[in-house]
Order: structure tokens, then sequence, then C-alpha cells
């Protein structure tokens, strides 16, 4: 065998491997006489049919076959012999077999930038301080307020307003064409909550109890529905009816109603509030402060990210996206082109991503940090208490479906993450 590398670039290299003219017609006789086992041919005994025959009817199948295990044998070996450790699956370019010669394939691969970065240790960096207003208790306690209240069919002939919920049927159509779940009827919605779309909401301001109105909405290039993102979609809504919520009186009953009698009194429920907003706000002064430490050290290296690597997080971006839409009742487009553009409008997003995994892992490979198992049991049971299940039963499940080395590197990051906080100089504001 024959290994040559040609360089692409710091990460891409390209392998051509030329296997000898013995080694072919040896795999090509193994595989023959592998198939002339297996085939019955009228008038033929099994094994027992010429070879001509044989090679003409199944001469590409035998030839398909001799490739496939002439490069999974041949590339293993070709790759330890250069040295090379590849961090995706190739792109293989194989040629028709030439029985008579030698078999040459080619193979490019990725692998891991070399990433040079020194000064990661001792970062300035600023951690936003806490501070819950009463304002900001009475505002998620009008809230629940509202959560709890009852709707209650308007009365009074007036318009439909900001905050009723309007009882809706609606038709819409893109371009002259009805749109795929695009129809509704009794739709309950509620009018400036912007749950459904901040301007179609507006065009039912000031209707009143049986009007029908026609319009058309715009929606930006970046909205949530692959199917109504960067379209103008006409509506046709008829207001059946307008509902207004009746709210209940906030004292201690309605403070003793809520969990079953968790809470004994008003001030009960809004210290608990005050407690939930606190944790809320830590969360995201720390998510604040680790978006503002990765940005530090992106500065500091640059490299040239592996496509491969992108690829595979835009890919496991688009998967958990599709998730959340039909988790929603939401439809994922069929289009292609329409996927396409999703996937292109996540590539900045996978690469910043991608690259600030590669320089985490640097670091943790420099200062030798490791999950331990203890780790990762710990975090086996913080699931499991989530989920209400066994820490074993929750270990199983990643076992199973090979998700321990995903888990394991998400644990990683997040101890170098705590590793660079406690080495730098953070202020607070």
């Amino acid at each position: 065998m024959k290994i040559q590398v040609e360089d692409l670039s710091p990460i891409r290299k390209k392998l051509i491997v030329e296997v000898e003219p013995e080694k072919v017609k040896e795999e090509w006789e193994t595989v023959y006489r592998s198939v002339n086992k297996k085939v019955k041919m009228k008038g033929f005994r099994p094994g027992k049919v010429p070879r001509s025959m044989v090679e003409k009817y199944y001469g590409p199948q035998i030839e398909d076959e001799v490739i496939r295990n002439l490069v999974s044998r041949n590339y293993p070996e070709a790759l330890k012999e250069s040295q090379l450790i590849p961090i995706t699956m190739p792109l293989l370019d194989q040629p028709a077999l030439d029985r008579e010669g030698p078999f040459t394939f080619q193979a490019t691969i990725e692998l891991k930038p070399e990433i040079i970065i020194s000064e990661y240790k001792g970062l300035s960096l600023n951690r936003q301080d806490v501070a819950i207003k009463e304002e900001d208790v009475e505002n998620r306690l009008r809230l629940i307020q509202r959560s709890h209240g009852v709707l209650s069919s308007l009365e009074e002939d007036r318009p439909l307003q900001e905050g009723d919920f309007a009882v809706i049927d609606y038709n819409a159509w893109l371009d002259g064409q009805p749109l795929p779940d695009g129809s509704a009827v009794n739709y309950d919605l509620e009018v400036g909550s912007g749950h459904f779309n901040v301007d179609f909401e507006k065009e039912l301001l000031g209707q009143k109890k049986g009007d029908t109105k026609e319009f058309e909405i715009q929606f930006p290039e970046t909205h949530g529905n692959a199917l109504l993102a960067g379209k103008r979609i006409k509506y046709r809504v008829t207001l059946k009816e307008i509902k207004e919520r009746i709210l209940p009186e906030l004292n201690d009953e309605f403070a003793k109603s809520l969990q079953e009698g968790l809470f004994a009194s008003l001030e009960d429920l809004k210290a608990k509030i005050r407690e939930d907003l606190e944790n809320m706000g830590k969360q995201r002064a720390e998510a604040k402060l680790n978006e503002e430490l990765l940005d530090q050290l992106m500065t500091k290296t640059e490299f040239e990210i592996p496509e491969g690597l992108v690829d595979q997080e835009m890919e496991a971006m688009m998967a958990r996206l599709e998730q959340d839409m039909t988790r929603r009742g939401m439809t994922w487009p069929e289009n292609e082109a329409d996927r396409h553009r999703i996937r292109e409008n996540m590539k900045p997003v996978a690469q910043k991503r991608v690259r600030r995994q590669l320089i985490l892992e640097k670091i943790a490979a420099l200062e030798s940090l490791e999950v331990q198992k203890e780790e990762l049991e710990a975090e086996f049971a913080k699931i499991a208490q989530g989920v209400n299940q066994s820490a074993g039963f929750v270990r199983e499940v990643y076992q199973k479906n090979n998700m321990l080395p995903q888990l394991s590197a998400q644990l990683l990051e997040e101890k170098t993450l705590t590793f660079l906080k406690d080495q730098a100089q953070i202020t607070h504001s």
C-alpha cells in the first residue's frame, strides 16, 4: 500500500491510498467465491455455476463489495501509518475498479485544529448583582392572578380592546393558495399578548362582535415558524365573541388555594416569588458572565473551524427545532428550500458554538481537567430528581442511547468554565 498526504489547509488533508494489484486480485477472488456459493441458476448445482456466468450477472455486485472491503480495510491502516486522527467521517472519492491494476482511492479528512491559547487565567469579568424590587414581585403576582382569572362573555356592546380574549374564525392564504394548517374555528386569542402574532392582534383591535376583516401580515425572515418566515400571508378573520378576564381577589385565601395549600398567606406567596426571581436573576447573571468570558477567550486565538463539526452542530440544532415545533403543534417544512434556508440561518450560531467548544476543550486538556465518575453519578441523581425517576434508570437510559459522551462533554465544559471563573478577576455591579 502506498500513501500520499496532500495538505488542503491546516486542518484538511487528502489521503491518496494505492492498493497493490495483487491485493485487488486476492480480494476479488475472495468475494467471487463467496458470491458463487450463494448463486442459484437453473441447470447448475450451487457453487458449480461457470465463472463467466457468475461474473456476467453478478459482476457489479462483486465489484461494489470488493471496493467496500478494500477501502474499509486499507483506510484505517493509512490513517495509522500517516499518524492522522480525523474528527469527522471522511469524504471518499473512489474510481471504478481495474481488476488488473492497482486500486486508488482518496479520502478527504478534517483534523482537530491546533489551538494556541495562553492568556486564559486572570480574565477581567463583571458579574451583575441581583436586586429584586417590590415592583418585580408585584408584577409577578399580577401574572399569577391573571393566570387564575375566569373568562366571561362581554355583556356590553363595545369594540375589542387590548387585554380582551377574542373568539375568532380565521383563514389564511399564501400566494392565493390556502395555507396548510392556516384555518381555525372558535379560536381563543388574548389580544395584545403577542402569543399569536403582534401585528395580527393589532389588526383585530376596534372590531365588534360579528365583524369580518381581511388584511395581510408580512412575517420576518427570522420568524420561528419556517412555513411563515419571510412570507406575506393574507387573513380573513371573523370576530365571533369577546371575553374579558375576571380576576380573583389578591388575599390570603387566594394564596392558600395555590399548590395544594403550600402557602399559608399572601406574604408567604410573595416570599416565594421573591426567592424564585432571585434565583432566575442569578442564573441570568451567570449566563451573561459566561458569555463575557467566552467572548474574551475567542478574541485570544484564531484557528480554522472544521466544517464537519459545524455541520454536526447544525444538524443537532435542526433536530431540536423540529422537536420543539412538533411539540408546539407547528408544522415542520416539507420544502427542501425552506429547510435549507433555516439551516443556513443557523450557521453563524453553530460556528460560534463549535469555536467555543474547541477552546474550552483545549483549556481542559492544558489543565488536566476531567469528569470523574462521582460527578457523572451526581448528574444522574440531579436529572432523576427532575423527572421523578431513580438515578439508576437515568444512567441506563444514557448508556442504552449512547448519550454518555455528550453528557460528559457538557459536564467538562461546565467544569472548565467554573475553573476559569475561579481564576478570573471578577467585579460586581
